[in-house]
């Protein structure tokens, strides 16, 4: 792999986020305002952030493109965190987990996609079996832990305590959003 096929914009927003929790800087209205998507509430909430950043982030940046993804990735934390306060639907948070939802609302559509056309040019070879197979695997996963959001905001099931769903919620409409205007603006192969 050269060093220019890197996932450069993950890794530098992997760092940011994990020099950020560790100076763990004063709560204050700027430093809120500025860092709330890259703070965290402890050890677990930024691995399990980081955790699923890393893994989807490398994967869209590589998909979309560095530039694309670095304005996706920016971008959405902060609509995630603040459209749910100032259309007071939900309240002040920390976290980049409505950027690890964000990426998921895209990823599920783009998968579906991809599954179904290996579907349509279905050739039975191992290789073929196997990624078709994890295709799925990573859909249900994706598709259960959305649903599970969906269910948690409207009310079917209790919000866990000190998660922001309603930023949850917004990253996951948001990544559907992005998905849809790339399929208009690339087609559905390529969104």
């Amino acid at each position: 792999m050269a060093i220019d096929d890197l996932p450069w914009v993950t890794f530098a927003l992997t760092a940011g986020m994990v020099v950020v929790y560790l100076v763990s800087p004063a709560i204050t209205p700027l430093s809120y305002t500025l860092l709330a998507p890259w703070m965290h509430a402890g050890f677990g909430h930024i691995w399990q952030n980081l955790l699923v950043f890393i893994v989807l982030g490398v994967w869209v940046e590589r998909r979309v493109g560095r530039l694309t993804y670095l304005f996706f990735a920016v971008m959405i934390p902060y609509l995630a965190l603040y459209l749910p306060v100032v259309f007071e639907y939900g309240g002040l948070s920390r976290g980049a987990s409505g950027l690890t939802m964000a990426l998921t609302g895209y990823i599920v559509p783009v998968l579906l996609a991809d599954l179904a056309e290996r579907i349509e040019s279905f050739e039975f070879d191992t290789k073929e079996v196997a990624v078709g197979l994890g295709i799925l695997l990573v859909l249900v996963y994706l598709s259960v832990d959305s649903w599970m959001t969906v269910q948690r905001f409207v009310g079917l099931e209790p919000r866990p305590v000190g998660v922001s769903v309603s930023s949850h919620m917004t990253g996951l409409v948001l990544g559907v959003l992005w998905f849809g205007w790339r399929v208009l603006r690339h087609g559905l192969v390529d969104a």
